[in-house]
């Protein structure tokens, strides 16, 4: 069983109906923190390279990161919910940027800060 740590904003209401549809509890440790309420460690991940802005993030047994698309990828693999626009792979990269744009343009419209770790 993988401990899971999902790191999303949860201000975003792509981002939040996501986080709530997986169902990932049942074969894994799911857990899943609002970004805004971690800012510190959401630092220490830019640190190494990892940026909430671009996209949320998940630890995998305190070890693995992965963020953006490959993030997405992978939850849906181990889900048992799989949503169908991300059963490929191919387009689930072509679909995450589309997000991403739409995320920013809705938190924008919502008088919400875009940028969680300033």
């Amino acid at each position: 069983m993988k401990d899971i740590k999902l790191y999303y904003d949860k201000d975003c209401p792509f981002c939040s109906k996501y986080a709530t549809f997986l169902k990932l509890k049942e074969n894994h440790k799911l857990t899943i923190y609002n970004a805004r309420d971690n800012k510190e460690l959401m630092n220490d991940f830019y640190k190494k390279g990892f940026d909430i802005n671009r996209g949320f993030i998940i630890l995998i047994d305190d070890l693995v990161l992965i963020q953006g698309s490959d993030a997405l990828a992978y939850l849906d693999n181990i889900a048992k919910n799989r949503l169908f626009i991300f059963r490929s792979s191919k387009l689930i990269f072509f679909i995450y940027p589309i997000f991403k744009f739409l995320r920013k343009i809705i938190l924008f419209l919502l008088r919400k800060n875009t940028n969680i770790r300033s």
